[in-house]
């Protein structure tokens, strides 16, 4: 499993989404530059809001504190061929992502 070694990006579209989480991009970026945690997050199936089936791609999932302390999760693609990820969506991390961080288990980005 690769991780992104070039950083994180986003758009309009990722501030939207955020937002409705209560987070922003700078609380992605200070997970990225923080203790982060990779796991992959294989391929899913699921229904959109209309009823149509569609395939999630693989991507990743990053778990880690933010500068104030808080246990975050966000969605990331794969790394591009210059190691960014998109940042898709995120929130504050649940009791299952908790004991996954804080367990061994997970990769880390080298420094």
């Amino acid at each position: 499993m690769d991780i992104p070694y070039g950083g994180v990006d986003g758009n309009e579209a990722t501030d939207d989404e955020l937002s409705e989480h209560r987070l922003t991009f700078d609380d992605a970026e200070d997970v990225w530059n923080g203790p982060a945690k990779y796991f992959p997050q294989p391929t899913r199936h699921s229904i959109d809001a209309d009823g149509r089936s569609f395939t999630q791609p693989e991507r990743l999932k990053m778990v880690g504190p933010d500068r104030s302390g808080r246990l975050l999760t966000f969605i990331l693609e794969l790394p591009d061929d210059d190691g960014w990820s998109h940042v898709v969506t995120g929130w504050r991390a649940d009791r299952d992502e908790q004991t996954r961080y804080h367990q061994p288990g997970g990769r880390i980005r080298r420094r």
